[in-house]
């Protein structure tokens, strides 16, 4: 066998992409700083400069401020999951030095001898030196069929090993490898598909084809009422930053880092950001057995004198490193005797390996249902699969035959795959919140339904061999069953997208290569802890914890984060709502828009910043509700619509302007008031001292008004004081009624 030297790998190019699939620090700086709302805010902020009335420049602090926390969170919540991202790395066994060391996948050079086998995925350009295995190449073509490779064959980046091992001469890496090279546009960062962001997309996107038209015609009615220069910017400059919903785009990528940092904290690394909306939508989660309910690490629970015997020696031919493969070797003590002809290895697909002996036959290992035997194995061992067992059978054929046929049974060898803890309470919490499971699996499915009764699953649950199942009958059968044993890898995302199909949000959990297919078609992909490297590659969410009940926390993640944005988006768009229809009645009925920067400043301040502050990172389990834009804009048209009739009444009523802005921002503050009180209930002591903390601030912020913005300190009537009693019922009696509608 070849070796490489210290000195040539260190001479020799590293198996590292210069193209990063993660944000630099720099490129979040610069994506929170220069975003098309700062840019609005910024053009208006130098008009508001010119009347020198530098007080009404306040907003511009708030959108620095928003913008320092958003960068910090997001650049915290990078660095945090970096950290974890080094934990998730795959290794790889290279040969060094006269001996086999592993090294990760970056650190694999050119000119490199790497061993490959089952669950790899391969991550450089090669051929193969020694050895035969099966890859698949779907990531790279599409095509889900397994191709075989032995000697001098050339393999592909990114192609997954699903059976055998190789030896490889490693010839490309890093940015001249395959994988690199076809998917460099789509190795750069790029967005999740997201429900929320595209919906706020879409209402930003109006409200900016809105501004400008707005802008020009609420000038032009300044002009012509012969208003001043300063009047007309500063009554302009307030109806825009009203329309602008400033900080909701940030609060809402700032949720979803803090929730990566969070489930960081959990030991589970999220490679797409915008996933976590989706898991709150997740619906019908589908398990697999092996990795995810169970450790994944096998046992010897039972094996006669013959079948040891016989497989001291087959095993010994084959370097698998799967868990089963494992604990035989562990528990038998290996020797080396046979000529060996041929050797086929293990693959998902076919559910047995064989070896063809000079002089003896070929000997096959594997699952029963897949060897064709002359006669049925013995009853105990049904029972064995029954109570959740694995049951391997050892056979043969006095021929030299690659394919199973009229076998003579041997023997069997009986494993245990012990189960994680807290998987009773969190199946039971899922029943509770109506999210189905489904545990989908290569093992038999008797065996698979012993297992999961154990884990504390349904006893109810319908078991199916999916092996038996006929294309025609194959859509029922998924969604009537729970339980599926005999898998076939296409199978797996068959079954994913006849869920999809029914309208079910799908989260698919795996931790090995026959599972890639389903991992991608999945809405949400969870990679198992010690999973291989092709299923952390397509994964959204990676595991670095065996702790089942994860699961319950990335869930509920998802919920709290679509929740509180739900709740703190009707309070960004009350404003923007109430700006833009106030706007356009000020340009028909020459009214003045009542608020200036500052003063909106202060109602956006005490009305949305603060609460949604601490309303976005409160615990929140609710179910998510589907019409998650339509509750939002129903809230902002509550509370806008109420603040527009009142505002528009008491310009009909009030005639000094000075008054009138008084009586305005008392009315915005208490409809703000009031809607938070809406989008917080069930009310608790923690929201009830916000309320009176924000009570208290809008007081204030009326004496400030009074005293220091208008600084004009009219007396008030008694008319006066009787017109803003009766807005402030009426904005009070608007909610009541309303509120009592909608529900």
């Amino acid at each position: 066998m070849e070796y490489l030297t210290k000195e040539q790998v260190e001479k020799a190019k590293k198996n590292v992409d210069k193209d990063k699939t993660t944000r630099s620090t720099w490129d979040i700086i610069l994506s929170n700083t220069f975003t098309f709302i700062n840019g609005m805010v910024l053009v208006i902020a130098l008009f508001v400069a010119t009347t020198f009335r530098f007080e009404n420049l306040t907003f511009v602090f708030v959108i620095i401020i928003n913008t320092f926390i958003g960068s910090f969170q997001e650049i915290r919540s990078k660095r945090a999951l970096e950290n974890l991202q080094l934990l998730s790395r795959s290794k790889y066994k290279v040969n060094r030095d006269n001996k086999t060391v592993e090294v990760y996948s970056e650190d694999v050079v050119e000119g490199e001898y790497l061993h490959l086998s089952l669950g790899d995925q391969v991550p450089v350009d090669g051929y193969i030196i020694s050895g035969q295995i099966e890859v698949d190449e779907s990531l790279l073509t599409g095509e889900s069929d397994n191709i075989h490779k032995s000697k001098d064959d050339h393999l592909l980046s990114g192609s997954n090993v699903v059976s055998g091992s190789c030896l490889l001469k490693v010839t490309a890496v890093g940015s001249d490898s395959y994988i690199n090279q076809f998917a460099q546009k789509s190795k750069k960062f790029k967005k999740y598909p997201s429900e929320l962001r595209d919906n706020l997309n879409k209402i930003l996107k109006i409200i900016s084809l809105l501004m400008i038209p707005i802008a020009i015609l609420l000038v032009l009615r300044g002009l012509s009422e012969g208003r001043s220069y300063n009047s007309i910017v500063l009554s302009t400059s307030g109806a825009l930053i009203g329309m602008i919903p400033e900080g909701l785009m940030l609060l809402v990528s700032v949720s979803l880092a803090v929730s990566a940092y969070k489930l960081s904290k959990k030991k589970v690394l999220v490679q797409e950001l915008y996933c976590v909306e989706t898991l709150a939508r997740v619906d019908t989660l589908c398990f697999d057995k092996t990795g995810t309910i169970t450790t994944g690490q096998m046992e010897v629970v039972e094996i006669s004198d013959k079948v040891e015997e016989v497989l001291k020696n087959y095993l010994s031919y084959f370097d698998d490193e799967n868990a089963t493969s494992i604990a035989l070797k562990n528990y038998l003590k290996l020797e080396k005797s046979w000529h060996v002809r041929k050797i086929g290895a293990f693959s998902s697909k076919n559910k047995y390996s064989f070896i063809q002996v000079e002089g003896e036959g070929t000997y096959f290992f594997g699952a029963d249902e897949f060897l064709n035997l002359n006669d049925s194995i013995p009853e105990h061992y049904q029972d064995m699969k029954k109570q959740g067992f694995r049951v391997l059978t050892l056979a043969k054929s006095s021929d030299y035959v690659e394919i199973p046929e009229n076998l003579s049974y041997i023997g069997s060898v009986v494993l245990s795959d012990k189960i994680k803890e807290n998987t009773k309470e969190t199946f039971e919490y899922f029943e509770s919140q109506d999210v189905s499971i489904k545990i989908i699996s290569g093992d038999n499915h008797l065996a698979v339904l012993g297992v999961a009764i154990k884990a504390g699953f349904n006893p109810n649950a319908k078991a199916v061999d999916m092996s038996k199942v006929e294309l025609d009958d194959f859509e029922r059968v998924v969604l009537e069953n729970d339980i599926f044993g005999r898998v076939t890898p296409t199978q797996k995302e068959a079954m994913v997208e006849i869920l999809q199909k029914d309208k079910k949000t799908v989260a698919m959990s795996g931790d090995g290569v026959n599972d890639v297919l389903a991992l991608k078609k999945a809405d949400v992909s969870f990679a198992m802890n010690g999973a291989t490297s092709a299923a952390k590659s397509v994964s959204n969410i990676v595991f670095l914890t065996d702790d089942f009940s994860v699961f319950y926390d990335i869930l509920m993640e998802g919920r709290r984060v679509i929740n509180n944005i739900q709740k703190v988006a009707s309070l960004f768009l009350t404003k923007t709502f109430f700006s833009i229809i106030f706007a356009i009645l000020s340009i028909i009925f020459a009214l003045k828009f009542p608020f200036t920067p500052i003063q909106f400043t202060l109602i956006s301040t005490i009305t949305i910043g603060i609460p949604s502050f601490f309303l976005t990172f409160e615990e929140n389990k609710n179910k998510v509700k589907p019409d998650f834009m339509k509750s939002v804009m129903t809230n902002a048209l509550v509370g806008g619509g109420t603040l527009v009739l009142a505002v528009l009444l008491t310009n009909i009523f009030i005639d000094d302007s000075s008054k009138l802005g008084i009586i305005c921002i008392s009315l915005a503050l208490l409809n703000g008031l009031l809607m938070i009180v809406r989008v917080s209930r069930p009310l608790n002591r923690y929201k009830m001292v916000l309320l009176m903390f924000l009570t208290i601030a809008a007081i204030m912020a009326v004496v400030i008004d009074v005293f220091y913005l208008d600084k004009s300190q009219l007396p008030f009537t008694l008319y006066d004081f009787v017109i803003s009693g009766l807005m402030m019922g009426l904005v009070i009696f608007a909610h009541f009624i309303l509120d009592k509608k909608v529900k």
